[in-house]
């Protein structure tokens, strides 16, 4: 299973609408265990197993949004589906896997019957339908077009024949299917224990700051904002606005938040750890859309809070270096590219090894600094002469060293790596050059990096 653009097709709806699939198919085949012949029983184990395979690769898209954003801590859905897998893997599924080893012990074969496979031809069938309807022709049309194609298939193309599959095969996918469901559960909930957490005020900040982050970065976000600045300048008779201008403007960003979370952005606009905790202790908001709303608006609040914190501050506005991958502000101020590249420099004093720097980048990205998420950018900002491009040569990397750990450890923020989980996924991916301690290594090394990290540069805005 591959990790192509799955964050660009996923969708929830997409996904509950797969699991509850998933679900009823597995009671299908329950429920007709005792019924099934060889063929149908391949077919519905090899459908199953497909559906779970492709299920096990969203439920790790899942994890990851879930550990990202606010927003998509889906507690109700973790507890429901863990609950519903878990029932259904100890009253139904592992008595199931029991009966089919014993099975094959015994029969050298899964299936309750022999069933002969044969085909009824559909030309011979539609005719049928007449009788019923007192000689009338129901499928006139339709058996005319069925004995053209039937001809044609004869003439030029010679049909497929489904071959049957060695009982061995049978239960090898079958085995499949198991731990593929059970990874499913597993996911569930690990989920409801990590997901459902009471986070830090610095957590729930900074997942909060990610979301701005993303509205801000994405096209529609980009738009929306650009329209917004633009406007207010236009209103202006196209002069740049005063600070008593932004002043007004920032109070009227009140009456863009829907009711339900009025309240929250009015108490915590300028406190974005007091704000995600209120939106956390509120629990499940009741609209996405009023959650992009409440996002929107604070975005923008921040925006002219750091344009008022530079009139009033030209001071803090250093002469820019070469900057393609860091974020250019946070928490409603620009990042000081000054001070972060000696933040940067005391954190690259613990590299011993190249591979270190992926540590590094972890905690950059756990702190919202990473702009521009492309391992080989990261490694030409950083070995370029205005950086640290005069690293010895045992410690100078590229983007290749980097993607040696594109996988679990770039879908989920380090401060949740599990090594339990780690080991899981090696093995359900066949990231064989991962050895057994590497999830540990990193996490330690990536500890390391955060204690030296200056926590100055991304500390929330508070007036």
């Amino acid at each position: 299973m591959e990790y192509d653009n799955i964050n660009e097709i996923f969708s929830y709806e997409m996904f509950d609408r797969q699991m509850n699939t998933f679900l009823k198919m597995w009671r299908v085949m329950i429920d007709g265990w005792d019924d099934y012949g060889p063929q149908e029983l391949t077919f519905d184990i090899l459908s199953l197993s497909a559906k779970a395979s492709r299920l096990c690769l969203m439920a790790d898209e899942d994890m990851a949004r879930q550990l990202a954003d606010l927003k998509n801590s889906r507690k109700i859905q973790n507890i429901n589906y863990a609950a519903t897998i878990a029932k259904m893997m100890n009253d139904d599924i592992k008595p199931i896997m029991e009966r089919a080893i014993g099975s094959m012990r015994s029969t050298h074969r899964l299936e309750s019957h022999r069933w002969p496979v044969k085909s009824a031809g559909i030309t011979k069938l539609l005719p049928m339908f007449d009788q019923v309807n007192q000689g009338e022709p129901m499928f006139n049309d339709i058996s005319i077009a069925v004995a053209l194609v039937e001809e044609l298939l004869k003439s030029k193309i010679k049909p497929a024949k489904f071959v049957g599959m060695v009982p061995e095969e049978k239960m090898w996918h079958l085995m499949q299917l198991f731990v593929r469901t059970a990874y499913l559960m597993f996911h569930f909930q690990r989920a409801e224990n990590h997901c459902g957490i009471q986070l830090t005020d610095e957590e729930a900040g900074r997942i909060l700051e990610a979301s701005l982050q993303r509205y801000a970065d994405s096209p529609e976000g980009r738009e929306e904002l650009d329209t917004y600045f633009a406007t207010l300048k236009y209103d202006n008779d196209c002069n740049e606005l005063s600070v008593d201008q932004l002043r007004e403007a920032r109070r009227l960003l009140r009456n863009d938040v829907p009711k339900p979370l009025r309240l929250i952005f009015l108490n915590y606009c300028n406190n974005l750890n007091a704000m995600a905790q209120a939106l956390v202790a509120r629990g499940d908001i009741d609209s996405a859309d009023d959650f992009n709303a409440l996002i929107s608006t604070e975005t923008k609040w921040q925006i002219i809070e750091q344009e008022i914190y530079a009139i009033e501050h030209p001071e803090t506005i250093v002469t820019p270096i070469q900057n393609t991958v860091f974020r250019k502000a946070l928490n409603g101020r620009p990042v000081d590219m000054l001070r972060l590249k000696e933040c940067i420099g005391k954190m690259a004093r613990a590299i011993t090894r190249k591979n270190h720097w992926f540590a590094l980048w972890c905690v950059l990205r756990h702190h919202n600094l990473i702009a521009d998420e492309s391992h080989e950018h990261f490694a030409q900002q950083m070995m370029s002469p205005e950086w640290f491009g005069d690293m010895s040569a045992d410690k100078r990397f590229t983007g290749d060293t980097l993607r040696e750990y594109v996988g679990y450890f770039t879908l989920i923020d380090y401060a949740a790596w599990d090594n339990a989980a780690f080991l899981q996924f090696r093995s359900n991916y066949h990231k064989t050059k991962w050895g057994d301690k590497l999830c540990n290594t990193l996490l330690r090394k990536c500890f390391e990096m955060e204690s030296l990290y200056d926590k100055g540069l991304t500390n929330t805005v508070s007036i």
